[in-house]
This record gives structure tokens, sequence and C-alpha cells, in this order.
């Protein structure tokens, strides 16, 4: 029965240890440890000036064009989704192949030719920066360029739901 009593509980507490509140808008929105407090509201404020920035910026380019004031917040959307990283599709693997390029540090004409000797043409490296869709034939290469596997490459192709067999 000792044992037992040497183990550490599951459930503790530390009074030496407080938290702040953080509120937004008024709204109590969790506890954070001092240490942490001031670099997370710089950056939750530093956000929100962003965000108002770039709306701004919205309206103003739609004024200028003559476009509907109205589409603001649209706008302000379509701005984050192109410059969020995307995770799948096409788009996804042609960062991973410009990171691939900046980690060997090649210049663009030697990364074609490096990745030539792996299989894939400058013209096809060409289609997959232009977003075009790619062949399951390119698969193998990308991976080996990459130092990923077929299927990893696979399942960032197709949006995370890579199919076996192919």
């Amino acid at each position: 029965m000792s044992l037992l009593r040497n183990e550490p509980s599951d459930w503790q507490s530390d009074p030496e240890t407080s938290y702040i509140p953080i509120y937004h808008k008024g709204s109590l929105v969790g506890f954070f440890k001092q240490e942490y407090v001031n670099e997370i509201l710089y950056f939750l404020n530093e956000e929100e000036v962003l965000k108002k920035a770039l709306k701004k910026a919205c309206g103003d380019l739609l004024k200028k064009t003559g476009g509907d004031t109205s589409k603001v917040n649209y706008l302000v959307q379509k701005y984050i989704k192109v410059s969020e990283r995307p995770k799948y599709g096409t788009r996804a693997i042609a960062l991973l192949l410009q990171e691939r390029q900046k980690e060997l540090d090649l210049n663009n004409q030697e990364f074609a030719k490096f990745c030539d000797t792996f299989k894939i043409s400058p013209t096809e490296l060409n289609n997959i920066y232009a977003g075009e869709a790619i062949d399951d034939n390119l698969l193998a290469p990308i991976s080996r360029v990459l130092g990923i596997s077929k299927e990893r490459v696979q399942e960032v192709r197709d949006g995370g739901e890579a199919q076996t067999g192919t």
C-alpha cells in the first residue's frame, strides 16, 4: 500500500503559479501565466490592427475602381485566403518545391536541371508552378525531389485523402 502513496497524484495544484484574465471587448476569454500575457496581448492587438488596415485598404481599392463597397468583407476574405499557406493541391506542391529549391540553394535554372534528373521536365515543373493538375506519373519523381514518400505527395495533392493502390 505504501507504493501507492509514493506515486504522484493525477490532480494537483500549484499555489505559486498565478494566472491573469484576458478580456476581449469586455468578455473574459481565458487565463494565462503572467510571463505570457504581454506577448499574447501584443500579438492579438497587432492582428486586429492589421485586419482593420486590410479592410480599409480593400475599401479604398473598391472606391478607386468603382467597385461595390458593400463587398469589402468578401474582398478581405479573398485576400486572406490567397495569403494563407496552401495545405493541399497543386499550390501546396509548388510551394514545397520552391522551399526545396531554397533548401538546396539553387537558382531556377539549376533547380530545373535537378528536377529533370528525377524525371520532372522543365515544362512539367512550370505547369506545376502555373497551378495545373499533377498527373499520377509525377508523384514518384516529386517525392524523390522533396525527399518525402509518394503517399505523402499524393495526400498533399489530393487534399489529405490519398487513394491506395494508385
